[in-house]
C-alpha cells in the first residue's frame, strides 16, 4: 500500500497544475499555423509542453489547425514585427524557449515579385525576434532562441553535399529571401557574443505533405495549358497531370536536384534539435539522404496516376529566376551528433 502512495505521489508531483509535465517547456512559436509548424506542434503538445502560437495569418488567410483545442496551446493573432505585442506575450508568460519561424514566403515566383517586400518584412520580424528575445534572456528566464532558417542560405554552394561549415566559405545568396534568411543565423550568432543568448539553427530542406495551401498572393501563371498558383514542384506536377496534361511542362530541363523531404520528418528532427542539449549553439541540415531531379520527380507522379502503361512525355519551359540547379545537403552531422534521420 505503502508503494502505491509513493508511485501516485510521484505521478501528481511530475504534473504542474495546469497538466503541463514538469520538465516540459513554456515555447512561443512564431508563425505557428505555418506548414511546418502543423507537423511540429502536436510533437511538442504529446510530450508535456505548454505552446504558445503566434500567427497573423499573412499567408494563407484565416484557418484552423487541429492542435488549437488542445488545453496546453494558447494562441495569440497578431504581427510578430509588433515588438510590444511579443514582449508581452514573452513577459506574462514567461517563454523558454522561443521559436522564430515567421517569416514572409512563398514560391519561387515569389522571390523575384516581391524582392523588396521579402527582405524588409523578414529582417523587421527578426529585429522584433530577438530584440524581445535578448530582454527575456536578460530578465532571467529565457532559456535559448531557436531559428527556423532555409535551405536556400546554400543558394550559391558549389560543394556537395553541403556541409553546415561550408556556409563560412560558400558566396552569399543572390535571392533576397535566401540573404535574410542568412541574416537571420547571423543574428543569432552576435546575439550569443553579445548577450550570451544561446541559440540552434535549424535548416529544414524542401518540405512535402499535406496542408500546404494556396498563399493570397500567389498569382495563377500559365503552364502549358494548365494555370497554377502554388508555385511548389510537387502540388503544381499533381495538378498538371491531374488535368491531363500533356506533354507535361516541366519549368527548365529538369535537372534541378532537390531533396523532398516528408514533413513529418521535418518536425521530429525539429523538435529533436530544439530539446536536446547537445545543439546549444549548432546549426543543422535537417532533411532526407535522398535527392531527385525534377524530371525523376515528375516521371515517379506520373506514373503513379497515369498509370505505368502511359508513355511518360515532357517538355521544357523557361525556367523562374532563382531556380537553384543544387539543393543536395549534407546530413551527417544531425545523424552522428542527434541521432536524426528523415527516412519517409
Amino acid at each position: 500500500i505503502l508503494l502505491v502512495f509513493f508511485v501516485l505521489a510521484m505521478a501528481a508531483r511530475s504534473r504542474s497544475p495546469n497538466g503541463r509535465s514538469a520538465s516540459g517547456k513554456k515555447i512561443l512559436i512564431t508563425g505557428s499555423h505555418g506548414f511546418i509548424m502543423g507537423y511540429t506542434i502536436p510533437i511538442f503538445l504529446e510530450q508535456g509542453h505548454e505552446v504558445y502560437g503566434v500567427d497573423n495569418f499573412w499567408k494563407y488567410g484565416t484557418l484552423s489547425r487541429g492542435f488549437e483545442k488542445h488545453p496546453r496551446f494558447h494562441f495569440f493573432e497578431g504581427d510578430a514585427k509588433d515588438v510590444a505585442f511579443l514582449r508581452k506575450i514573452v513577459f506574462d508568460n514567461k517563454i523558454e524557449i522561443f521559436i522564430a519561424a515567421a517569416a514572409i514566403i512563398g514560391g519561387i515566383s515569389m522571390f523575384h515579385k516581391l524582392a523588396y517586400f521579402l527582405l524588409a518584412e523578414n529582417e523587421r520580424i527578426t529585429c522584433a525576434a530577438f530584440d524581445v528575445c535578448v530582454e527575456a534572456k536578460q530578465a532571467g528566464f529565457l532559456e535559448k532562441v531557436v531559428v527556423i532558417s532555409s535551405s536556400m542560405v546554400y543558394e550559391c554552394c558549389e560543394s556537395f553535399p553541403s556541409k553546415e561549415a561550408d556556409l563560412k566559405s560558400c558566396p552569399p545568396p543572390q535571392s533576397t529571401y535566401g540573404f535574410q534568411k542568412l541574416a537571420c543565423e547571423y543574428f543569432a550568432k552576435g546575439a550569443w557574443e553579445q548577450h550570451q543568448l544561446p541559440y540552434t539553427i535549424i535548416r529544414p530542406f524542401n518540405a512535402v505533405g499535406i496542408g500546404e495551401q494556396r498563399a493570397k498572393t500567389d498569382a495563377e501563371v500559365l503552364s502549358g495549358n494548365v494555370k497554377l498558383a502554388m508555385s511548389h514542384v510537387v502540388p503544381d506536377l499533381v495538378q498538371k497531370i491531374l488535368k491531363g496534361q500533356k506533354p507535361l511542362h516541366i519549368l527548365g530541363a529538369g535537372n534541378q536536384k532537390r531533396h523532398y523531404t516528408y514533413a513529418g520528418d521535418l518536425a521530429a528532427g525539429i523538435v529533436k534539435c530544439i530539446m536536446d542539449p547537445r545543439s546549444k549553439n549548432q546549426d543543422f541540415n535537417i532533411s532526407t539522404a535522398v535527392g531527385h531531379t525534377v524530371l525523376e520527380l515528375a516521371e515517379v507522379i506520373w506514373k503513379r496516376l497515369n498509370g505505368p502503361d502511359v508513355p511518360f512525355e515532357y517538355v521544357s519551359d523557361e525556367p523562374f529566376q532563382h531556380d537553384v540547379q543544387m539543393r543536395v545537403p549534407c546530413v551527417q552531422k544531425a545523424k552522428e551528433v542527434l541521432g536524426i534521420e528523415c527516412t519517409t
